[in-house]
């Protein structure tokens, strides 16, 4: 599938998507990457998992922030666990502003992402 926003690949039986761009703000691409997210959901149906890495973003808008949510229901809905990783900066700020982090599973990096799909979640809880 062809994206102008998002760079999609494989990592083990993941499929990660990354930002294209460090700023996200302009109505028009938030509405691609709005396109590009549902196309993102029928590439993630088959492995079930879905990192969505935000490794060099420095500014991201409100209006990105519903389409992550839109983003969040629909791969309930498709039963794709996702998970979000590299999230720094004053967009970590908005996401615990926001309370993003209880609907976002937030990890470190990548790796951690990846990682976290095959941890048993009580070994989560406990921290270990």
């Amino acid at each position: 599938m062809k994206y102008s926003y998002l760079r999609v690949r494989d990592n083990k039986d993941v499929v990660v998507a990354d930002f294209i761009q460090s700023s996200i703000l302009d109505e028009t691409a938030i509405d691609r990457i709005g396109q590009e997210f549902e196309r993102l959901v029928l590439e993630a149906i088959s492995a079930k998992k879905l990192v969505l890495n935000f490794r060099g973003v420095e500014y991201m808008s409100s209006a990105m922030i519903g389409k992550l949510i839109v983003l969040a229901k629909k791969t309930k809905a498709a039963k794709i666990k996702m998970k979000v990783c590299n999230i720094s900066g004053s967009i970590s700020e908005v996401f615990e502003i926001m309370k993003l982090n209880k609907v976002f599973d937030i990890q470190k990096d990548e790796n951690a992402a990846i990682e976290a799909f095959s941890t048993p979640a009580i070994a989560k809880w406990f921290g270990m």
